[in-house]
């Protein structure tokens, strides 16, 4: 069996990341005890594409979703992951680089002014909803396509957001910065008993991982799902994803989770990734071939119908 190619572009950036991953951890410092742990982990899931490739496409349902959406699986790891290498392999971050960036770019900083400066409720509300919709809107769209059949479409959104995330990444691990949520002084008035200012700052540190404020991936993210949409989704959810994308990127500012600068970058970064980046690594890293060319049952929403000779079949 020809494994290689049955492997997609998805799985060959995955398995780099991780051999990438497992050498910086291999580089660790005597402190970081855990370290050799995570590098044999790291290789090891730099050979999940070859089990993946001896999947038959007639698997079940949850097999199939697994082997679809597993490199955001592995992007939401791996974010968890990013704060100890902050921790254990910087003495220190790069936030004064980019706070005297962010003055000297917007003359001042943006996220201090912005929320005292518009205090309504209902501005806060909409503006940190905004920030949190970004969660269901990137990680739940390939799951949605993939329960309607949308199997192509699928694969090529989950190698954009892989990229771009991949290359937020790379950055984070060689030039983290803390952002202005550790750095400075943040908001204290009465719209911190807001509902979704406490749904979203509840998520936010939940789940933050030092060293990851620029760029900002929540705007790279949103951008990238903009554009993702514009290419392979209809119209009108188009233009609702671009509209929530302008909202991720103003309200990572007026939430004070980003400077102003943070935001920018990662709206560069998104047209980067998916204009740039992904024609070039698509084109590098090989298209799937043979079982990956042959039809894929779609996930679960399809009804069997009778064929004429009585056995069912696809409608």
């Amino acid at each position: 069996m020809d494994l290689i190619g049955h492997i997609r572009p998805a799985d060959r950036l995955v398995s780099a990341f991780n051999l990438g991953l497992a050498v910086v951890w291999l580089g660790a410092p005597e402190r970081a005890g855990f370290a050799p742990a995570l590098a044999a982990a790291h290789i090891a899931a730099a050979l999940l594409p070859l089990l993946f490739a001896r999947l038959r496409p007639d698997s079940g349902a949850f097999t199939r979703t697994l082997r679809e959406l597993y490199p955001l699986v592995f992007v939401v790891l791996v974010w968890t992951e990013l704060g100890l290498v902050r921790e254990f392999l910087h003495a220190e971050s790069y936030d004064a680089v980019v706070t005297a960036a962010d003055r000297i770019v917007f003359g001042r900083h943006l996220q201090l002014l912005w929320m005292p400066a518009m205090p309504q409720v209902w501005f806060s509300e909409l503006m940190f909803c905004i920030y949190f919709i970004y969660y269901p809107m990137v990680f739940g769209t390939p799951v949605v396509l993939l329960l309607v059949g949308r199997t192509e479409t699928v694969r090529r959104v989950v190698f954009g957001l892989t990229v771009g995330y991949l290359a937020c990444y790379a950055v984070y691990v060689v030039f983290p910065v803390d952002g202005p949520s550790y750095t400075m002084a943040r908001y204290a008035g009465p719209l911190t008993e807001g509902f979704f200012y406490r749904l979203s700052t509840g998520a936010v540190h939940a789940g933050d991982s030092m060293g990851t404020a620029f760029p900002s991936s929540h705007v790279m993210g949103a951008v990238s799902m903009a554009i993702l949409a514009a290419r392979w989704l209809p119209r009108r959810v188009a233009a609702i994803f671009a509209l929530e994308a302008l909202g991720v990127a103003l309200s990572t500012v007026y939430t004070q989770n980003h400077f102003a600068i943070d935001s920018a970058v990662g709206v560069l970064f998104a047209f980067g990734a998916q204009l740039l980046a992904v024609p070039a690594l698509a084109a590098l890293l090989g298209r799937p071939r043979s079982r990956a060319s042959l039809p894929v049952p779609p996930l679960p929403l399809c009804v069997s119908t009778p064929t004429p000779d009585g056995h069912g079949g696809e409608p």
